[in-house]
C-alpha cells in the first residue's frame, strides 16, 4: 500500500515546490531545444524497440528459436549506465564507413542504437507472451480466406497486440524521456534531453533554478498521465473485446 502511494507523494512535492512559479521562464531557447530533441530520441527509440521487438517475437513464436529468446535476454541484465559506456567505447573513434555514427555527435544515434539495443528484449517478453496465448485458429483463419501477409498480421495478431504494444509504448516513453545516464553520457552539450538539462539546473549550485526542474518534471508527468489516460481510454472498447476473446 504504501509504494503505491509513492508516485501521488512525488506528484504532491512537485505542486508544492511550484506554488508561485513564473512557468514563463520555462519559454526559453535552452527548455525548448530540449523538449524537441527528447521527442525526437524517444519517440524514435520507442517506436524502432516496439518494432524490432514485436518482429522478433513473432519470429521466436512461428519458428519455435528457443536459442533466440535466450539470447534477447542478455542486453536486460546490463544496467543503462554500462549499456552507455560500451557503446561510448564502440563508437567514441566514429563509424569505420561513414563517419556518422559517433559519440556525443548532434544527432544522438548512438543515444537511441543504446536504448533500442536495451529495450528491444523488454518489448520482446512483453509480446512473446501474448504470441504464447494467442489462438493459433485465428491465424488459419486468415490463411484460409487467402490473405497475404501483411493483411494475416492486421487481422489475426494485430488486434491482440494492442494491449501489451500500448502499456509498452508508456513505459519506455516514461522512461526515456526523462533518463539521465545514457544522454548525459553518449549526448551532446546542446541541445540536451530533458533529464540532463533538469538535473544540471538542479545541481548548478543556484537555488532559483531548481524550481524550473520541478515545473518541467511536474509538466511532463501531468503531459505522459494525460497521454496515458487518453490512450487507454480510446482503446478500452477494443481492448475489453479482445479480452472476451470477440472482435466484431
Amino acid at each position: 500500500m504504501f509504494v503505491l502511494t509513492l508516485p501521488f507523494t512525488g506528484v504532491a512535492f512537485l505542486l508544492y515546490e511550484t506554488i508561485g512559479f513564473d512557468w514563463s521562464q520555462l519559454n526559453e531557447a535552452a527548455w525548448r531545444a530540449s523538449i524537441a530533441v527528447t521527442l525526437y530520441v524517444t519517440l524514435t527509440s520507442t517506436f524502432l524497440s516496439l518494432v524490432i521487438g514485436t518482429w522478433l517475437a513473432r519470429t521466436v513464436y512461428m519458428r519455435r528459436s528457443m536459442w533466440l529468446a535466450s539470447l534477447l535476454k542478455w542486453p536486460m541484465f546490463v544496467p543503462h549506465v554500462a549499456a552507455a559506456y560500451l557503446f561510448y567505447l564502440l563508437f567514441s573513434g566514429g563509424f569505420p564507413v561513414y563517419g556518422l555514427i559517433e559519440a556525443n555527435e548532434r544527432h544522438h544515434l548512438v543515444v537511441i542504437l543504446t536504448y533500442v539495443w536495451k529495450e528491444v528484449p523488454f518489448v520482446f517478453l512483453m509480446v512473446v507472451g501474448t504470441y504464447g496465448q494467442l489462438n493459433p485458429g485465428y491465424l488459419d483463419m486468415a490463411k484460409t480466406l487467402q490473405l497475404n501477409p501483411l493483411e494475416q498480421f492486421r487481422v489475426a495478431e494485430w488486434p491482440f497486440l494492442v494491449k501489451p504494444l500500448l502499456d509498452s509504448f508508456w513505459v519506455l516513453v516514461a522512461f526515456m524521456s526523462f533518463a539521465y545516464e545514457v544522454p548525459a553520457l553518449l549526448g551532446v552539450t546542446y541541445p540536451e534531453l530533458l533529464g540532463v538539462l533538469a538535473y544540471e539546473r538542479l545541481t548548478t549550485g543556484l537555488f532559483l533554478n531548481a524550481f524550473e526542474s520541478y515545473a518541467v518534471a511536474l509538466a511532463w508527468t501531468l503531459f505522459i498521465f494525460s497521454g496515458v489516460i487518453t490512450s487507454y481510454a480510446l482503446t478500452a472498447k477494443r481492448r475489453r473485446r479482445i479480452e472476451r476473446g470477440v472482435r466484431r
